[in-house]
């Protein structure tokens, strides 16, 4: 009975890795095709990562929230959990982490069609600077969000916490070393500015990933 049960997790973290995989690859092809395509701004590879860790984001919104929505529609088949159950007990926090995914997603890739833009000469949606106080305003309703989840968390997420921005703040500690002491020493291109934000955000990821598989939690339920 365990070899099956495994068997089916397995099955289903591969069938769930595969869907993940090809909606984001499509919707990078679909973000891509509408920003660059035509007469649009052209862009620049800090701008097309800044896009895609904004893509990652809003998947990522997209999927927990529908999840959260339809538990048994959708939550036990697109999400690691044991049934849905664990989505509805855990449902506010889901919810919380739904959206806050989706308007930070959003935000970043406003951020970089914006940037592009100007780069061009061309008008975007909105001014660079308005792209970026926008970012501001949902990064603080981004804080505001983890503050109130943490003081629901249990014990197991709070050390969760502290482990995600430890391992953040010593990936970009390293990182800003190697290659900031490189491109004073003239062997290699400094970062531009959105590759600081992809950095910073694409790092939070990483970091959430690593700390949540150390605990086994990534293991097919």
């Amino acid at each position: 009975m365990t070899t099956q049960v495994s068997a089916a997790g397995w099955r289903k973290m591969a069938a769930q890795a595969l869907f993940g995989a090809v909606a984001g690859a499509g919707g990078m092809f679909a973000v891509m095709a509408l920003m660059v395509g035509g007469d649009g701004p052209d862009w620049v590879p800090s701008q097309i990562i800044l896009v895609g860790v904004g893509l990652i984001y809003v998947l990522m919104g997209l999927f927990v929230g529908l999840g959260t929505l339809a538990p048994r529609l959708f939550g036990q088949r697109l999400l690691n959990v044991a049934d849905a159950d664990e989505i509805v007990e855990e449902r506010s926090h889901m919810g919380g982490s739904a959206l806050s995914c989706l308007a930070l997603g959003a935000a970043l890739m406003l951020f970089a069609e914006a940037a592009a833009a100007d780069a061009s000469g061309g008008a975007g949606l909105v001014s660079p600077a308005t792209a970026f106080w926008i970012l501001m305003f949902v990064l603080a309703g981004f804080t505001g969000v983890s503050l109130w989840m943490w003081k629901t968390f249990d014990e197991l997420w709070r050390q969760l916490t502290v482990e995600v921005s430890a391992i953040m703040g010593s990936v970009l500690m390293t990182i800003g070393i190697v290659w900031g002491g490189a491109a004073a020493a003239g062997l290699a291109a400094g970062p531009q500015p959105l590759d600081l934000v992809s950095l910073a955000f694409g790092t939070m990821l990483l970091a959430c990933f690593v700390a949540v598989g150390r605990r086994g939690m990534m293991a097919p339920r």
